[in-house]
């Protein structure tokens, strides 16, 4: 007995240095379903080979290089590990987002002094929904919206891609394969139909497995080309502030001279055309009231100009003082 055991660890040493990797240590616990296990003369790819996963344990997968070696710890061991798939690590990775659910097989192929394939496939099931409680850990994932210009969300091209940009929205992990309420043809339609176009374009999107089921909602925000923004360079300067007495203010003589006083205030260059608010007979009105106790004090008025879609304003001040 104790020479067979010492003839077993010299071929371990001869075939493999008696090394685990950590994905076949894992396959000791979690072994491998063989496709054609009774099959003994397989080439140097090995055999196909299949393996199972929840859906909970698929979305965990944190990285391509971790679905790499998910696949590669089916293979058998003694089998190279730089060979090719087809489809690629990434393909199978969209899918699986789009899709979530499935069974998810790869040709992986060696090339060279020996040349052979083997089907390798990861089938991704629904977790286990024995109670109530496994619900509670099944989610949707958080509401999410995306701003997008309106000359963006015209150029969309399908059905699909709107599709696609709500999909986007999803937390990485969650099923690509709920439902839309309202539709996705109903928010195109909406789209279509709204003059302006400009707004808010919100469905609930719903996911089930077995008794559970939940829901997230998902919004584009439609909002004007920045490019549509008018480039406004009009400046109506700083504000400003004059000082006078009763007596001086009190000697204007006309709204004309009122309105050049407040003009005069503007910086140089200042188109003269603009508005006051509150208008320069309001702030006449305001000085002469019988009813204010006293004429001291701040008469500002807010001048704004205007060229096409742009303004800008300026707070003019006239303050009396007492003589």
């Amino acid at each position: 007995m104790k020479t067979k055991l010492f003839f077993q660890l010299i071929l371990c040493v001869l075939f493999i240095g008696c090394s685990i990797d950590p994905i076949e240590e894992d396959l000791i616990t979690n072994p491998v379903e063989s496709v054609d296990a009774g099959i003994t003369d397989a080439g140097c790819a090995g055999i196909d080979a299949a393996k199972t996963i929840t859906f909970s344990e698929a979305s965990a997968i944190e990285s391509w290089d971790e679905v790499r070696k998910l696949y590669l710890s089916l293979l058998q061991p003694g089998v190279s590990r730089n060979g090719t798939f087809d489809p690629r690590i990434w393909d199978i990775i969209r899918e699986f987002q789009a899709k979530g659910i499935g069974e998810y097989s790869t040709t992986y192929s060696l090339n060279g002094d020996c040349s052979d394939s083997v089907v390798l496939t990861v089938n991704v099931v629904p977790d286990p929904a024995d109670d109530a409680n496994n619900c509670e850990a099944f989610t949707a994932g958080p509401d999410a919206s995306l701003e997008i210009e309106l000359s963006e969300a015209s150029a969309i091209e399908s059905w699909d891609e709107v599709r696609k940009l709500y999909l986007s929205l999803l937390a990485q992990g969650i099923p690509r394969d709920g439902t839309f309420d309202p539709t996705i043809w109903n928010l195109i339609n909406a789209f279509r139909n709204n003059e302006v176009k400009l707004g808010d374009y919100s469905t609930t999107y719903t996911i089930e497995q077995g008794d559970c089921s939940d829901s997230v909602k998902l919004t584009i925000i439609v909002i004007p080309d920045k490019l549509d923004e008018p480039l406004c360079e009009i400046n109506a300067g700083q504000d400003n502030l004059i000082e006078m007495t009763v007596s001086q203010a009190a000697a204007i003589e006309s709204w004309d001279e009122v309105r050049k006083l407040y003009l005069s205030l503007l910086e140089r260059g200042v188109p003269g055309n603009g508005s006051f608010d509150p208008s320069i007979w309001n702030l006449i009105s305001a000085f002469n009231d019988p009813n204010r106790e006293s004429k001291l004090g701040d008469y500002t008025t807010t001048y704004t100009i205007t060229d096409g879609d742009c303004s800008d304003s300026v707070n003019l001040t006239v303050r009396v003082i007492a003589d």
